[in-house]
């Protein structure tokens, strides 16, 4: 038996509060405990009409399920009861969705959509659906032998393009209502929130899966076994390898190979794609969930960030900035907290999760292309930000020197012009001549110039200001 599991994180309308379960962890557990009903009454009015065909079997009226999984206050004492199991309390993810065909629109005549057996969708904190399928790909490898690479490229294409419809259909009939009724009960948002405001650009990704995966679960005994791996590992290149990957699964030095999109499991046992506790490769689906969200949510706000970059390029008004600001200070705190979760998480992971984990992420180089990248564009985008503020006071400061310079040119001629009628007047009032010492012929002096030529002289004045300021502004610029 020849099955293929997809997986594909989704970008959706959903982010967790930060700190939320820390600061109350038993107001957060109730507040997720209590929802659980009334998700139970939403999802059969959700499902479609059941078709006339599946009418009569048994699974025709199980309904669509979702599980909430923050239902209880995590405590931080005695984690480590157990090293066969994680000592993490809480999942990484908030629901479990579980969904059969029948629960979608149905795809007449697709023997890839034929074939499912397992449809299931997880809801992590940072915006990311995680969507799992699990299909028996027997019937489409059928036939003639020497067609078999073209039944496979084949396949892999429409596994993309069925990942991706489902995950669509998914967010839009599933999980938009569900995530619908948890913000109707959470008017404060004091658990989760959206994702990003309405009138953003980003909204028109949510429900579109960044990458779908495919892994080929093959019993390395049937028929065609060697030449199905050799072609569907065939681009994977891992270079410090002496042979080719397919001969070291073929020779059994590796029972799987999990590196770039197309995946390979070799099984042995006859366990199946399941993945089920017990199964042989629990461990390592269970890291590459975990590898494809840390990675899934790193690179959305990497994708983020180089957006608000070039926003910065075009920004001009306070507005603008302040708008970059909230968004980039929302962002920087959304990746530390990725980042630290990783971290916490790899704690209390059981130890063969771990290194897989490890193994997944160091192999698609993600400190490299992710983490580094992230940190520096968050300076970048900081730079960027004080640039366009220092440029945005000095275009305040010019003006206000501005009207300084224009009150000063004001003040000139108007000192003159007064100091012209207090000697006029002192010269014309006898009452007000008593006053006058006599000392100083200034004051008499300046009344007896002529009114053109104080105005004249308090220009000539102005423009001497002008000059300086002009002098030492540029000065200053250099």
């Amino acid at each position: 038996m020849t099955q293929l599991r997809i997986l594909a994180p989704v970008v959706v309308d959903f982010y967790a509060v930060p700190g939320a379960a820390l600061r109350e962890p038993e107001a957060h557990a109730r507040f997720w405990a209590e929802r659980q009903p009334a998700l139970d009454a939403l999802l059969p009015r959700l499902a479609p009409p059941v078709p006339a065909e599946v009418a009569g079997s048994a699974s025709a009226g199980s309904p669509p399920v979702v599980v909430l999984k923050h239902t209880r206050p995590r405590s931080s004492l005695n984690l480590y009861r157990s090293i066969s199991e994680h000592a993490a309390e809480r999942t990484l993810h908030v629901l479990t969705g579980r969904l059969r065909p029948e629960h979608l629109p149905a795809r007449t005549g697709d023997l890839l959509w034929a074939g499912l057996v397992e449809i299931s969708f997880r809801l992590y904190d940072h915006g990311l659906m995680l969507l799992e399928m699990l299909a028996e790909v027997d019937p489409w490898l059928a036939g003639q032998t020497d067609r078999l690479p073209a039944r496979l490229d084949e396949l892999q294409a429409r596994a993309v393009e069925l990942g991706e419809q489902t995950a669509w259909e998914i967010v839009r009939r599933y999980l938009d209502p569900v995530l619908a009724l948890l913000r109707e009960a959470d008017r404060d948002e004091a658990v989760l929130r959206a994702a990003t405001p309405a009138d953003d650009s980003v909204t028109a990704e949510f429900g579109e899966a960044l990458w779908v995966t495919r892994s080929l679960v093959v019993d390395p005994v049937a028929p065609g076994a060697e030449e199905m791996t050799r072609h569907w590992v065939k681009d994977v290149v891992i270079g410090d390898d002496q042979r080719a990957p397919a001969d070291r699964l073929l020779d059994g030095d590796l029972d799987h190979l999990v590196r770039w999109l197309n995946y390979l499991f070799l099984d042995r046992t006859g366990a199946g794609g399941r993945m089920l506790p017990g199964d042989p490769y629990r461990d390592q689906w269970e890291a590459l969930r975990y590898a494809q969200v840390f990675y899934g949510v790193l690179e959305r706000i990497d994708a983020r960030l180089s957006k608000i970059l070039a926003d910065s390029a075009a920004a001009g008004s306070r507005w603008e900035l302040e708008q970059l600001k909230g968004k980039l200070t929302g962002l920087s705190q959304r990746a530390e907290l990725i980042i630290m979760e990783r971290q916490d998480l790899s704690k209390y992971l059981k130890r063969a999760v771990r290194v897989e984990m490890d193994a997944i992420l160091d192999f698609w180089d993600y400190e490299k292309l992710l983490e580094q990248p992230v940190h520096f564009k968050i300076e970048l985008c900081g730079r960027r930000l004080a640039e366009l503020a220092a440029r945005r006071t000095a275009r305040s400061a010019m003006f206000t020197d501005l009207i300084l310079l224009g009150i000063a040119m004001t003040s000139i001629l108007g000192t003159a012009l007064a100091v012209t009628e207090f000697g006029r007047s002192i010269a014309s009032d006898p009452e007000m001549a008593v006053y006058d010492l006599g000392r100083s012929s200034l004051v008499a002096w300046v009344a007896s110039q002529p009114a053109d030529a104080i105005l004249v002289t308090s220009g000539v004045v102005s423009a001497l200001l002008v000059v300086v300021y002009l002098f030492f502004r540029r000065d200053r610029s250099a």
